[in-house]
């Protein structure tokens, strides 16, 4: 007579086996999703005092400007070998932290290679590798090309010298018209005090300042 029993009860333990081994072994832990990147931090704009000039920083590093660009239209011609030496300085999300430089002042030119760089007054601008710390200038002059861009985009070694001259000049003009050797006349009751000077006249407008790289593209 066929007994089916034992049958039964072989396959209840070799379940209950299989279950145990389960519990043994463990459920597989839930796998934690990875964190989501950080975006990166908008670029930081600066007008910073240096031995040289008034210049503008990134983080304390000092931008630059090349010569064989273009700001009309705003155009790097650094590209290769030249941009390992003179990075890029690319744009990232949202707009970037000005402190001491205009807003309509700052651009955005697309590279040969896709990627957008911040510009100043239409000049792309880059940083150097010669320079290892924050301050640093070593890269004016370099090839009689490069130049640390001062808040209008122009060389900073240039707009502080023309910057000299005109004080130079406002402090050795003669507001009185006279050759200040006689002191004020006798009862006019003015103590000795002198005139406030003459306003001088308005320079010319810049034509390489004046275009503004058509504002921030974003």
């Amino acid at each position: 007579m066929f007994r089916p029993m034992p049958l039964l009860v072989g396959a209840a333990l070799a379940l209950v086996a299989l279950g145990g081994y389960d519990v043994l072994r463990g459920a597989p832990e839930p796998v934690a999703p990875l964190p989501a990147a950080a975006a990166p931090a908008p670029i930081e704009l600066t007008a910073s005092l240096a031995p040289i000039g008034e210049v503008v920083t990134s983080s304390g590093a000092t931008l630059y400007r090349f010569d064989k660009d273009t700001a009309k239209p705003a155009k790097s011609n650094c590209a290769g070998q030249c941009a390992t030496t003179w990075p890029p300085v690319l744009a990232a999300d949202g707009a970037p932290t000005l402190t001491g430089i205009e807003p309509a002042l700052v651009g955005i030119t697309v590279r040969s290679d896709g990627t957008r760089q911040l510009t100043l007054a239409g000049w792309p601008l880059y940083r150097y590798t010669g320079d290892t710390a924050p301050g640093q200038t070593s890269g004016e002059g370099v090839g009689g090309s490069w130049h640390a861009v001062g808040p209008l985009g122009k060389p900073a070694v240039a707009a502080g010298k023309s910057a000299k001259r005109s004080s130079e000049l406002v402090g050795s003009a003669d507001p009185s018209g006279s050759s200040g050797a006689d002191g004020p006349e006798p009862g006019s009751g003015q103590g000795g005090a002198v005139p406030a000077p003459a306003r001088q006249p308005a320079p010319a407008p810049d034509p390489e300042s004046s275009d503004s790289g058509g504002g921030y593209g974003y």
